[in-house]
């Protein structure tokens, strides 16, 4: 069993749907593969066991017969933290090397490290510490902010020495994507850094559900129930003149149009156009006549007693942020890796 490490400097990377992706990938062809998440932050209960929200996702995606646990072996809580902090010696590490070592069957063991190299360093499971333990190949996953981003990876690669194998850039901007791929790549390429991947930003992956919309902003629904699944991709604040609202609103397509509970001009207008829902402002109760017509064009209307500002806040923190758990993201991470990922390359350079 080989142990593969996906690793970053940061948060937000994109680490788990990659893991997906690639296990997915993988799990296609003919490869045993297994999955784990070092750091649970996401408490769920699953058969009477706290677990990670987002690693049980990746274990049904994965039809995986492993107990929940191999995959989520040790969650972050207040309670955890706080035995922690009393001295209390909680053996993450012993629990872990246990669970690792029951999966000797597999061919690859793919294991998502914190959100930073040092992430877990009382516990003793930060990822430099694992992956020398392990002897595990390690790939960085690193989003695109300039050369600082480079540096990282030249950074890392310095830290780990041999156990590193390559790197991935994810949520490359749309406009920065050949720049990326055609200049930067190259210079890795000269320093020895072979560049698996380099994949887009992409707006599904990054969108977030009506559903947790709701829950963002603590709102009510008022009508559409049936609707908040749908994946919202954009927001828009509707506080601007009708007549310039319209065409601001044609120009961006799944979107969500935030506006102050007083404004059925501009809540009417959003819905002649590709709007997942409205959030309305201020208040608990919505105008009639835009009720009747969101049930009508089905477009669910959440109520909020934030105001816009606070709404927009809350919003702008949780976008792209949000967890893995919806089964067209995982699908859509399994396409990007097969169409993008240099898998070939990859097998050849662990030996498999």
């Amino acid at each position: 069993m080989l142990p593969i490490f996906l690793i970053s400097n940061k948060p937000f990377v994109g680490k788990n749907l990659l893991a997906l992706g690639l296990s997915l990938n993988l799990k296609e062809r003919g490869y045993k593969v297994s999955y784990m998440k070092l750091i649970g932050k996401i408490p769920y209960k699953r058969d009477d066991k706290i677990v990670d929200e987002e690693a049980c996702f990746i274990h049904e995606m994965l039809e995986s017969s492993d107990p929940v646990e191999y995959l989520s072996p040790f969650v972050l809580t207040y309670q955890t933290q706080y035995k922690l902090f009393k001295g209390e010696n909680l053996k993450v590490d012993e629990t872990i090397f246990e669970i690792i070592n029951k999966q000797k069957d597999k061919d690859i063991l793919i294991i998502v490290g914190g959100d930073t190299l040092f992430e877990g360093y009382s516990l003793k499971i930060d990822s430099l510490r694992m992956i020398k333990r392990l002897n595990a190949k390690t790939l960085v996953v690193q989003i695109w902010e300039g050369e600082t981003s480079v540096d990282d990876i030249l950074g890392i690669k310095d830290l780990i020495e041999n156990s590193f194998l390559g790197a991935i850039f994810n949520k490359v901007p749309p406009e920065q994507y050949l720049y990326v791929k055609e200049t930067v790549v190259p210079y890795l390429n000269t320093q020895g850094i072979e560049v698996f991947g380099v994949f887009k930003k992409d707006k599904f992956l990054e969108s977030i559900t009506v559903r947790k919309l709701l829950e963002v902003v603590n709102g009510g629904i008022v009508c559409c129930e049936d609707k908040l699944d749908e994946f919202v991709e954009n927001f828009l604040v509707g506080a601007m003149d009708p007549g310039q609202a319209f065409s601001y609103f044609l120009r961006v397509p799944n979107k969500a149009v935030i506006t102050g509970l007083h404004r059925t001009d501009i809540q009417i207008l959003a819905m002649e156009t590709s709007t997942k829902c409205l959030i309305l402002t201020g208040g608990l109760h919505a105008d009639e006549t835009v009720v009747n017509m969101a049930r009508s064009k089905k477009v669910p209307i959440i109520v909020t007693p934030l105001d816009t500002f606070t709404t927009v806040d809350r919003i702008q923190n949780i976008m792209g942020k949000v967890i893995l758990k919806e089964k067209d993201k995982a699908l859509k991470s399994k396409e990007i890796i097969a169409k993008e990922f240099a898998l070939d390359e990859f097998l050849k350079k662990i030996e498999l």
